[in-house]
C-alpha cells in the first residue's frame, strides 16, 4: 500500500521538458542510491536542462551530493540551500525559504522530479508539493508511491525493497519509462581526470602492489552502531590475502585513516587511501577492486556503484533490505534480534550484539566463494593497476 499526495489533481507530465528541477537530499549513500534514477532521467530526456536542488548541512563529515555528481554531466547547475523546516522556524529560516522560492521561480522550470527519501512523511510530501507549485512548476513527478511506514514494534521486521528500486518505482508510477534496477546505469562516470589523479597517487606508493587485485576495506562509519570489530576484519582480510594474494586498499574519509592504517599494518600489506583520495578518485580506485569488505556505509555504496561485489556485516538498527548495496552479487550478513529496528546511532545497553554476534567465518565463507568465481573466470575484468588502462 502506498501514500498518494493529497494535493489538487496534477497536470499530465511534460513528455519532452526543457528545464527540469530534480529534488534530492541526503549524504553519500543516499546520492549513490539515487544514481539509477538520475541516469534514467538523463537518458529519457537527453536534451533537457537538469538542475539539482539539494540541502546543505553544516556537518563536516557528511558528504554532499554534488561531491560525487560533479563531473557526471547529469546536471548543468546545483541549487544548494541551507537545511531548514519549510513553513516554520525563525524569521531567518523563512527568509531563506523565500529566497529559495524566488530563485526557483526565476528559473521557470516546467517540470520537477521529486527524489526525496522513501521515509518521507505524508505531510512532508504534501508540503513540498505545495512549495514547488508556488514556484510555478506545473508538471510534478515522483510525489506518489511513497510506502506506508511499516511498524517497528512488530517483529520480525519486514524486508523492504532497496531504496534505489523504490526511487525508480516512483518514476515508473508516474508513467516514465525507466529501466528495472538490474539493468539501470549506476556508475559515477569517472573519467580521465580521476584516473590521472589516481595514477599520480599510486606512483607515490612505489608500486608495492605489483599488479595484484585489490581488496577494498572500509572499517569505518559515521555511526558507531554500524562498526564491526576491527580485529575481525583483520582475521577475514588476512585469510583472503593469503589465499588469493590480494592487495588491501583501505577506503574512507580522513576520520577513517587511523583505522585503515591499523588494519593494513596488522594484515602486513596494503595502501591507505582513506583521507587521501577525493571521492570521485576513490570511485576510480574501486575499479581495481575485486571485492569490498567493510561496514554498511557510503563507501559500500560507492563500491556497488562501480560493480564491486560487497561482503558486509549489517547492524539490525534499520529495516532489512532497504540499504542493501545495489545488485544481486553481494553477501549481506544480518541478525534478527528482538531489538532490531532500534535506529540507534550508538548502542550501549545491548552492546551492539546484532553485530558482535556475527562470526568471522560468516564473512570469510561468502567472500571466498565470490573471489573463487570472479578470479577463476578467464574473461574477468582487469583488477588492480591493470584496471586503470583497460
Amino acid at each position: 500500500m502506498t501514500i498518494a499526495s493529497r494535493s489538487p489533481e496534477r497536470e499530465a507530465s511534460v513528455p519532452h521538458p526543457d528545464k527540469v528541477l530534480v529534488y534530492h537530499i541526503g549524504s553519500l549513500g543516499d546520492t549513490l542510491m539515487a544514481l539509477p534514477a538520475l541516469w534514467a532521467l538523463r537518458e529519457l530526456w537527453p536534451c533537457a536542462t537538469l538542475v539539482l536542488a539539494t540541502k546543505r548541512t553544516p556537518l563536516k563529515h557528511v558528504v554532499v551530493a554534488d561531491a560525487i555528481l560533479e563531473g557526471t554531466g547529469l546536471f548543468s547547475q546545483v541549487i544548494a540551500y541551507p537545511g531548514t523546516r519549510y513553513g516554520g522556524g525563525t524569521w531567518s529560516q523563512r527568509l531563506r525559504q523565500a529566497w529559495l522560492l524566488a530563485r526557483l521561480r526565476a528559473h521557470r522550470f516546467d517540470t520537477a522530479v521529486y527524489l526525496a527519501p522513501s521515509e518521507r512523511a505524508p505531510e512532508q510530501v504534501v508540503r513540498d508539493e505545495r512549495f514547488f507549485r508556488l514556484a510555478g512548476i506545473r508538471s510534478l513527478i515522483g510525489f506518489t508511491g511513497f510506502p506506508h511506514p511499516p511498524s517497528r514494534s512488530e517483529l520480525p521486521l519486514p524486508t523492504l525493497e532497496c531504496e534505489a528500486e523504490a526511487l525508480l518505482g516512483r518514476l515508473r508510477r508516474d508513467g516514465l519509462a525507466v529501466p528495472p534496477l538490474a539493468s539501470a546505469r549506476r556508475d559515477c562516470a569517472v573519467g580521465p581526470a580521476e584516473i590521472e589523479t589516481l595514477r599520480s597517487w599510486l606512483d607515490a606508493q612505489s608500486g608495492a602492489d605489483r599488479g595484484r587485485p585489490w581488496l577494498a576495506l572500509a572499517p569505518g562509519s559515521n555511526m558507531a552502531a554500524k562498526l564491526w570489530p576491527i580485529d575481525r576484519y583483520v582475521q577475514v582480510a588476512s585469510a583472503l590475502v593469503e589465499e588469493f594474494d590480494l592487495w588491501p586498499v583501505a577506503f574512507g574519509g580522513p576520520e577513517d585513516r587511523e583505522a585503515g592504517t591499523i588494519l593494513c599494518q596488522r594484515i602486513g600489506r596494503g595502501y591507505v587511501a582513506a583521507g587521501s583520495l577525493p571521492l570521485r578518485v576513490a570511485a576510480a580506485a574501486m575499479k581495481g577492486c575485486v571485492l569490498y569488505l567493510g561496514n554498511d556505509t557510503g563507501t559500500m555504496h560507492l563500491a556497488a556503484s562501480e560493480g564491486v561485489p560487497c561482503v558486509v556485516p549489517f547492524s539490525a538498527r534499520d529495516f532489512p533490505g532497504k540499504w542493501n548495496p545495489m545488485g544481486p552479487q553481494h553477501a549481506i550478513v544480518r541478525r534478527r534480534p528482538a531489538c532490531e529496528g532500534c535506529m540507534l546511532e550508538r548502542c550501549v545497553v545491548e552492546r551492539m550484539r546484532c553485530l558482535t554476534d556475527i562470526a568471522v567465518a560468516e564473512l570469510t565463507t561468502p567472500a571466498r566463494a565470490i573471489l573463487r568465481q570472479a578470479l577463476a573466470e578467464p574473461a574477468h575484468r582487469p583488477r588492480g593497476r591493470a584496471a586503470l588502462v583497460s
